[in-house]
């Protein structure tokens, strides 16, 4: 009965224009705002943990209406700090914008811990905090040497990129017993990374054939007729990056049609084309970069993770281009 709670939840939102995947995680998190622990009355309670002395006492910071207690909390996800204790919050009510501006108001605790002791620290709640530990695995895969061999047999140039994406795809993420820390941001701008270096080392094998002005000035003219009303600034930088200089999105779009044939103007549309631009896999990564993504809203955290998943469709696939 829950599950088919959820799955109708995701329906609607997917009806609304959600992702599928974005709109399930919604539907998930809404589910453990109802789940709300009783004994926690109309609060939020969390665990904040890091490097740091416990207070003596409770102590609370009456602009951000969270009240730290002073009890060393044991036993709990979190493995790796010196300290865990438990946080309470005041919430409006129990909703998805409340959970939300309680995050920012942890987040900003947080912040200013750190810039007056420089040491490390967070916060964890089973409400707002999806798992984002890795997988327990085996190190005895059969295909490993053969995996290994073909891509030592590969050019030291691309050699070069398909050890920097196997860096990127490697670094980001947590050990199952660091689930409780969130890595949704660094996942997503690194498996991008990964994308880029896989997309040169493609392009250096199969080298893309560069397009004549005749080419180009259909695309533009096909552009400007898919657009009924007037250009925007927006639309004309698109025409730029795309067909004009389009740069990276053109080795993109080579290397995509390489790795997927008929597959791969669909996957260059959702990096580079896709409406709303924010939705865009490209442009992600942009926001993530330059501090346009709210790093402390859940729900916007559900959206990139959603992406995420696409991306990782076309990167280990990318992958095996080089190592079958």
């Amino acid at each position: 009965m829950l599950l088919e709670q959820i799955l109708a939840r995701r329906a609607e939102l997917h009806a609304s224009g959600l992702d599928s995947s974005h709109a399930f995680d919604i539907a998930w998190l809404e589910e453990r705002i109802r789940q709300w622990p009783a004994a926690w009355g109309d609060d939020l309670h969390v665990l904040v943990y890091g490097d740091f002395e416990p207070p003596t006492e409770a102590i609370t910071y009456s602009p951000l209406r969270i009240t730290v207690l002073p009890e060393k909390k044991t036993s709990t996800i979190i493995q790796a700090a010196t300290v865990v204790l438990e946080a309470i919050v005041n919430v409006k009510d129990k909703s998805v914008p409340a959970i939300t501006d309680a995050a920012k108001r942890i987040n900003l605790l947080l912040g200013m811990w750190t810039l007056k002791g420089n040491s490390g620290c967070g916060w964890w709640s089973w409400i707002t905090h999806p798992g984002g530990g890795g997988t327990v695995m085996k190190l005895t895969h059969a295909d490993i040497d053969q995996a290994t061999t073909a891509l030592l047999q590969q050019p030291a140039e691309v050699l070069r990129k398909l050890e920097a994406a196997l860096y990127w795809v490697r670094e980001p993420r947590n050990l199952v017993l660091e689930s409780y820390r969130p890595d949704i941001l660094r996942t997503y701008s690194s498996y991008w990374n990964a994308f880029e270096c896989l997309v040169e080392a493609v392009c250096i094998v199969n080298a893309r054939p560069a397009s004549t002005a005749a080419e180009k000035q259909s695309k533009i003219n096909a552009f400007i007729e898919e657009h009924s009303g007037p250009l925007t600034a927006a639309d004309i930088q698109d025409c730029y990056r795309n067909i004009v200089n389009p740069g990276f999105a053109a080795k993109a779009d080579h290397a995509l049609e390489e790795c997927f044939g008929s597959r791969g103007p669909s996957y260059f549309e959702e990096c580079f084309r896709r409406m709303p631009k924010e939705d865009r896999l490209y442009d992600i990564r942009n926001a993530i970069n330059h501090g346009d993504i709210d790093a402390e809203n859940p729900h916007e955290l559900l959206r990139v993770s959603a992406k995420l998943s696409r991306l990782m469709r076309m990167v280990w696939p990318m992958f095996r281009r080089f190592i079958i």
